[in-house]
């Protein structure tokens, strides 16, 4: 039908869905030490005339449906566009997930993706899903649902912490392995004290509570050293690398990031 999964010249494979075109792009994601870790995979969409879409509006204008069907496609694709790079070499993979498709997901639907993980020669250990808690509702179905995916195996993170709510006992309640700071926290850390101070007293305790720390949107070398100031595990951002439709090889060290550990 009109929607549908094509392989490009290159390989690439690449999705038709509501009458636009979906690739993948993957950002690197490094440790401490510089080494690359994985990727986080993003859309890059383009319209019927060839303009550019942003991902975000397409979601926020899609019914619940709609969304649903566009999570469950994105995570297809950078899984099959992951896979063809040769991923026994390529770490962890981060899918991005709205909080109702990760419900759906460990409601059962992660049967599907878990037979396409397979297929394409990969392990749920091998797959970080993100979720963006925006802090207005209840957390005990979100809770359950990052309980089942992490007794499934797979890594689950709490992406953009900050950006609507800082509250460490509903992180705590949520209980993800992962914890993606907002680049508004980082970005105010970068050149006010004050900041710096209450950021790096809040990643002291999520770091108590056993979780790793990813600071993103690293854009200057000023947002890198505040980012190893707060005790960040994890660094991703322009600065450590852009978002292309190529992987960097895993063991790929990041020379800014090698230079602020010494």
């Amino acid at each position: 039908g009109s929607d549908h999964f094509e392989v490009a010249g290159t390989q690439e494979v690449q999705a038709r869905f509501g009458g636009r075109l979906f690739r993948s792009l993957f950002q690197p994601v490094v440790a401490r030490g510089g080494e690359l870790l994985g990727h986080e995979a993003l859309l890059q969409v383009q319209g019927p005339g060839g303009e550019g879409v942003s991902p975000r509006t397409i979601f926020e204008l899609a019914s619940d449906e709609e969304a649903l069907a566009l999570d469950h496609m994105a995570c297809t694709l950078h899984v099959l566009n992951f896979a063809r790079q040769g991923h026994g070499q390529r770490g962890l993979l981060a899918l991005n997930l709205s909080p109702r498709a990760l419900l759906a997901f460990a409601g059962g639907q992660e049967a599907l993706f878990q037979a396409v993980l397979a297929a394409c020669g990969l392990s749920p250990q091998r797959v970080v899903l993100e979720v963006t808690d925006h802090g207005f509702e209840d957390c005990t179905a979100l809770a359950a649902a990052i309980a089942q995916c992490r007794g499934r195996g797979y890594h689950t993170a709490i992406d953009n912490f900050g950006r609507f709510s800082c509250d460490i006992e509903r992180l705590e309640a949520l209980a993800p392995d992962i914890v993606k700071l907002d680049r508004c926290l980082i970005g105010h850390a970068g050149h006010l004290g004050f900041a710096r101070q209450v950021l790096g007293e809040m990643c002291a305790e999520i770091r108590r509570l056993g979780m790793r720390l990813v600071s993103q949107s690293i854009e200057s070398p000023q947002q890198l050293q505040a980012a190893m100031a707060i005790g960040a595990d994890l660094f991703q951002g322009y600065l450590i690398g852009r978002p292309s439709a190529v992987c960097l090889p895993l063991g790929h060290a990041e020379p800014r990031v090698c230079e602020m550990s010494a």
